[in-house]
Formats: structure tokens, C-alpha cells, sequence
């Protein structure tokens, strides 16, 4: 019971910092890829959400049932064995909206003895999760989290060199252009080639996705005056 009091009293003091840094400015986070998301996590699940509650202002705990794990960490699995995810109350401090009877892939990390998600975690329906991603969830993701994944939209300088020995440049964030498919998101693993390299592991869909990228972004600038 102390152990839990401790516990809760510390991640409500991480609350109430994440308030005071937030106070004048909205949430804000850098763009990941979902491998990244993946490789920094304590945990990544697939969680059906069966209860909201909110034990006061600064918090909301998830009370969640646990379909499908790809990744935890040991502090992770002791945690999670009660089924709660604890977030901030409020957008503004990157609090997530969940809804009950949703089921969603969740990202996430162990903070003072809870399983803590935020907004910057990758976090979606897990309706919306395409046969690359969860491939790369089962097991390639894992494979390649030796490499980085540098965001590296049209407008940012990025190494000219493609073929580094450890990242892959991200061409086609929502940072480049939000009205374009994010391919490499959706349909991209970035792993080690047998020469040692970092590359985009690609499939058909990806190279259709790319291709068909390729065609809206020219018809695009066709159009512009």
C-alpha cells in the first residue's frame, strides 16, 4: 500500500511539472517513425479499452484489456499486469483521448511505477495499422532498431548521402507535405543490408505507394500558379 502511495504521489509530481512546462504552450512533440516508436518504448500493445477513470484534475487512467503484447520490458509486464494506462487530464499536457470499447496499438514507458502514454507516444487505432506494420511489429521493427530513422522532409537539410551505415532518411513524413501518403510510415522497415548499410526493407505496397506519391506530388505542382 506505501509502495502504491509512493508510487502515485511521484507520477502526479511528473503531472504537475508536465503542467507547469505546458502552462503557456500546447503539446508539442517531434515527428517518429512508428519503428522508432517502437524501439524507445517499454511497451507496445495491442489494448481494448474497457473503463476511463479520473482519480483527479491532473490525471486519467485507461483501464484496458491487453490483447496482444510485441514488446515489454520486465518493469513493463509487472505493471501492466492490472491492465491501467495513466496519462495527463488534459490535452494541453499531452493527455490522451481514448475511447471505451476501442481497441488500439499503444506505445508507451514505465514512469514512477505506472504505465505512463502521452500524446508523443504512437498511438492508433489498431483498425488503422497496415500488414507492413504489423510485420514489422512481430518481429522486424526489433531487427532493425540498430538503425535510425532521420525525419528528412523536402525543406530540412538532410546528409546527402541515401546509404548510411546507421539510418534511413524519412522522405515522406507529414512533415514534408501532410496531403501526401506517409509510404515509408505505412509501408517502410528501415534494417541493416548484408553490406552493413541502413535501408528502407521494402515490398510491393511500398513501391506502390511510392509510385502513386510520385504521381500526386507532380500533378500537384502542375496545378500550382
Amino acid at each position: 500500500m506505501a509502495k502504491r502511495l509512493l508510487a502515485h504521489v511521484a507520477l502526479w509530481a511528473v503531472l504537475l511539472v508536465a503542467a507547469s512546462i505546458n502552462m503557456a504552450s500546447a503539446c508539442s512533440c517531434m515527428m517518429s517513425h512508428p519503428q522508432t516508436h517502437y524501439c524507445q518504448a517499454d511497451f507496445v500493445i495491442v489494448a481494448r479499452v474497457k473503463k476511463v477513470l479520473e482519480p483527479d484534475e491532473l490525471s486519467r487512467v485507461y483501464k484496458v484489456k491487453i490483447k496482444k503484447d510485441f514488446k515489454m520490458t520486465q518493469k513493463a509486464r509487472i505493471v501492466l499486469k492490472e491492465g491501467r494506462l495513466v496519462t495527463s487530464g488534459s490535452s494541453s499536457m499531452c493527455g490522451v483521448d481514448l475511447r471505451p470499447e476501442e481497441t488500439y496499438l499503444v506505445t508507451g514507458r514505465v514512469v514512477a511505477g505506472q504505465a505512463y502514454i502521452n500524446l508523443c507516444n504512437y498511438i492508433t487505432p489498431w483498425a488503422h495499422i497496415t500488414i507492413r506494420q504489423k510485420k514489422g511489429l512481430r518481429l522486424l521493427y526489433h531487427q532493425g532498431c540498430s538503425c535510425a530513422v532521420i525525419d528528412c522532409p523536402w525543406w530540412k537539410r538532410c546528409p546527402k548521402d541515401k546509404r548510411m551505415s546507421d539510418a534511413c532518411l524519412w522522405e515522406t513524413s507529414l512533415s514534408s507535405d501532410s496531403s501526401l501518403t506517409d509510404c515509408q510510415a505505412n509501408h517502410g522497415i528501415c534494417m541493416k543490408t548484408p553490406s552493413g548499410h541502413c535501408d528502407w526493407s521494402t515490398d510491393k505496397k511500398y513501391r506502390e505507394c511510392m509510385k502513386n506519391r510520385r504521381r500526386m506530388r507532380d500533378e500537384k505542382l502542375r496545378n500550382e500558379p
